[in-house]
């Protein structure tokens, strides 16, 4: 008989507020906020590391990119649980942000999660679409890594909201 436990939620709120972003002018200003949240459920934890960082990051052609395989700015979290228990990832890959206030700017927000048995970011693997099934470690670890594509193209100055949620079950 297949045992499904309650799915943890990682909510993430990304705040991105008052910055220009014209292709020529070199003085872009972004303030962004992200503030990760867990609620654990049985035996299946989610810890966070380090958080995602898109401040650091440099703007380049109106994009902010971060590598979860290999930039420093990705953030990172350890998955505790059952040893070699297999566990489902789902998360959303792609999704548009509209300027919150008038509604004219858009940001195009792409994102990408890596995993590894140990903490060992250049060596994880990328899990290429939005859902994968994962076995823990013999410890019962795995290590993901989120990173993200921002496309500031069509960006205006004011406040993007974004969520973002991981769910992880036991399969």
């Amino acid at each position: 008989m297949k045992h499904s436990l309650p799915c943890i939620l990682i909510t993430f709120l990304c705040f991105w507020a008052s910055g220009t972003f014209a292709q020529v002018d070199d003085t872009r200003q972004a303030t962004l906020s992200v503030r990760a949240t867990a609620t654990v459920t049985d035996n299946l934890q989610m810890l966070t590391i380090r958080n995602l960082d898109l401040i650091s990051p440099a703007v380049i052609d109106n994009k902010i990119v971060v590598s979860p395989t290999s930039s420093g700015f990705a953030g990172m979290f350890k998955i505790l649980g059952n040893p070699s228990a297999r566990v489902r990832i789902t998360f959303l890959q792609n999704e548009t942000l509209k300027e919150v206030n008038d509604g004219l700017g858009e940001v195009s927000a792409q994102y990408f999660v890596s995993e590894a048995f140990e903490d060992t970011q250049f060596q994880s693997t990328l899990l290429q679409v939005g859902e994968a099934n994962v076995r823990l470690s013999e410890q019962g670890v795995l290590f993901l890594w989120l990173g993200a594509d921002l496309d500031l193209a069509l960006a205006t100055p004011g406040m993007y909201l974004s969520e973002f949620v991981i769910e992880l079950e036991y399969i």
